[in-house]
């Protein structure tokens, strides 16, 4: 004996096509981060871009801009509005990978579980550390703000890697024109998140230890192709679910016993269904009571 199970959708109240909920998404944080920018360059330049060293500066960092009212709040709240979805599509990738494990060697796959559940919590991590650089101002409260961001720079570093491995692990070798676009993407903006990284470490060290003079700008700059490689390296999630919407409905779920054998399966199927439907008509015909005829 054996048991079937198969899963209907019912009285569906909201269909949201990912397409275009993955764009929204993260368009949120593009769109507020060069809000601040502007904002910071046209109306508080000089506020923006004061350093610790009193170096020249003309490129302001992320954490300033942002850190900045109006703008600050415009921030704040497109972050939390892109933050939550995200923790939901962390578990679409975790269920679409583990629905992708057959194209793993068997010998593998327990390896490839640890590595999915690694993965799973390097994009949590990330969009949690997220949120904690946005609402824990570098103004506010400095130590803690850069111990979020560092935590940040290197689960998303590591994350980027891993999903691209996995995305890979889990297809043939031949790939899909949207497999190939996907995986480009994802491996271009790694490429550009890591060189970024470098760069953004120098100028680190060259405007703390030395204090040069406009290094703290190249610093602010890679900070912006780090952000919005990331963006990108994320939107690329609507090419996996391009074909799927999230759903408000109601989610009936049907069980079947069988021996395995498919037409028998069937037949018990329809004889529970019969079973249901007798069922229903004798509790109708106690609910009439005595004394009254049943159609």
């Amino acid at each position: 004996m054996g048991k079937l199970e198969s899963k209907r959708v019912e009285d569906v109240q909201l269909t949201i096509p990912f397409k275009p909920f993955s764009i929204v998404t993260v368009s949120l944080p593009a769109v507020s981060l060069l809000y601040c920018f502007l904002h910071g360059m046209l109306f508080r330049f000089s506020e923006v871009n004061e350093t610790v060293c009193q170096a020249h500066n003309i490129v302001p960092s992320i954490s300033a801009v942002t850190g900045i009212t109006p703008g600050a709040y415009f921030w704040r709240i497109c972050i939390g509005l892109h933050a939550t979805p995200r923790f939901a599509v962390g578990f679409m990738h975790y269920n679409y990978y583990i629905a992708r494990i057959s194209y793993v060697d068997r010998e593998f796959r327990p390896l490839f579980k640890k590595l999915l559940s690694l993965n799973f919590w390097l994009y949590t991590i990330e969009n949690s550390c997220l949120v904690g650089v946005t609402y824990i101002s570098n103004k506010e409260n400095y130590p803690v703000h850069e111990k979020i961001f560092v935590v940040f720079m290197v689960a998303s570093c590591c994350y980027m890697l891993l999903n691209t491995l996995i995305y890979k692990w889990t297809r043939t070798d031949i790939l899909t024109p949207t497999e190939k676009k996907s995986l480009k993407i994802k491996w271009i903006m790694f490429a550009c998140i890591m060189t970024a990284t470098t760069g953004l470490l120098t100028a680190f060290i060259l405007h703390r230890v030395f204090c040069v003079a406009y290094a703290f700008s190249f610093f602010s700059a890679f900070e912006y192709v780090i952000a919005y490689s990331n963006m990108g390296y994320h939107v690329s999630a609507y090419l996996e679910f391009k074909n799927k919407s999230i759903l408000a409905a109601d989610l009936i779920s049907d069980s079947v016993y069988t021996n395995g054998d498919a037409p028998e399966s069937n037949a018990i199927t329809q004889d529970s269904d019969e079973d249901r439907n007798g069922s229903r008509r004798s509790l109708r015909i106690r609910k009439k009571g005595a004394g009254e005829s049943v159609q």
